[in-house]
């Protein structure tokens, strides 16, 4: 087995046969774009088909053999003929220079005469300027190269770019080998960190790292001693503030919602939280209807800000204000 058949995570195996498939059969797009949420994974499709595509062996075989010379190159990150783009370290998006930069190379030839390939990830991260220096290059595509654009919102990739790319879109994947995964690392509760990840294997392995579900129980026990009047506003916002990296105002957004949905007679299958519904019981007590619709549309458009420079806890403290100040209503 080769080093390359581990490269595709386990349950986007269905989505590695039309990928080869292009290379077997010699019909190699100009252009892929390879859509699915972040977390799914999506990059390990491209570097592998990326890997699979410089591979000196035969192409009857459906991965990469990881021992020829490209091979070995395209591993040590030396393969002349692979390009990776990707944000800047510290960046979350692609600027023009890069893609100036590989306009520049691709403007070469090619130094072997496999495929050269191009991938840049994520797509939809490009400023638009660099998408519009983009769009040159695949209006007027260099011989023997494919890009592959890794894209996880389809909505910010400018119309001309999608038009000019063949799709391949990952939606449904195999939860079975996601959960096999999850639990090969060690992970103990694998359908409630893939629960908690909106399905994403990759994005549940991180919060199982940062022991998210515990996280997450503690911060709305906290959230219900904030309704009951037993944490202060400002200390509750300061929790909220101190949990970086995790998706603190989505929970706050998730537990809302669902307590809606429980005043309504909702089914745990109708739930984003299930496992929490009896905690979710305080809220509906507390602060009733109304007052859980006010809070949601607070958050929403807390959520609107979170990109932007504002002080993020001031505004957690004014979420937690109100929603005191709602039970007493």
């Amino acid at each position: 087995m080769s080093n390359q058949l581990q490269a595709v995570y386990p349950w986007l195996q269905n989505y590695w046969g039309p990928l080869s498939r292009y290379l077997k059969q010699d019909r190699l797009p100009s252009a892929l774009m390879l859509v699915g949420n972040e977390g799914l994974g999506v990059s390990s499709l491209a570097i592998a088909f990326a890997h699979r595509a410089v591979c000196s062996s035969s192409l009857d075989e459906p991965f990469a053999c990881g021992l020829c010379e490209a091979c070995l190159l395209f591993k040590a990150d030396n393969y002349p003929d692979f390009f990776h783009v990707i944000p800047e370290e510290g960046k979350t998006s692609i600027k023009i220079e890069p893609i100036r930069q590989l306009m520049s190379s691709l403007a070469l030839s090619n130094q072997y005469t496999k495929p050269r390939i191009v991938v840049i990830d994520p797509a939809d991260a490009m400023s638009h300027s660099a998408a519009n220096s983009l769009l040159k290059t695949l209006e007027e595509p260099s011989e023997n190269t494919c890009l592959v654009l890794i894209v996880n919102q389809l909505s910010k990739v400018p119309a001309t770019i999608r038009s000019r790319c063949q799709l391949i879109t990952v939606k449904g994947i195999e939860l079975t080998e996601a959960k096999g995964w999850l639990v090969g690392l060690g992970c103990k509760e694998p359908e409630q960190y893939l629960s908690l990840a909106n399905n994403a294997p990759l994005y549940a392995k991180e919060l199982w790292q940062k022991e998210a579900l515990k996280i997450r129980k503690l911060l709305l026990n906290n959230f219900i001693e904030l309704l009951k009047g037993r944490l202060d506003p400002v200390l509750f916002a300061e929790k909220c503030i101190s949990l970086k990296g995790l998706p603190v105002l989505k929970w706050l957004m998730s537990w809302l919602s669902d307590a809606i949905k429980c005043a309504h007679g909702a089914l745990d299958n109708q739930l984003m939280n299930p496992d929490l519904r009896a905690d979710l019981k305080v809220f509906i007590e507390t602060l009733h209807l109304k007052g859980m619709h006010t809070l949601l549309e607070q958050l929403n458009y807390l959520t609107s800000l979170e990109s932007n420079q504002v002080n993020q806890q001031l505004m957690l403290e004014e979420f937690a204000i109100q929603s005191y100040s709602l039970t007493r209503k």
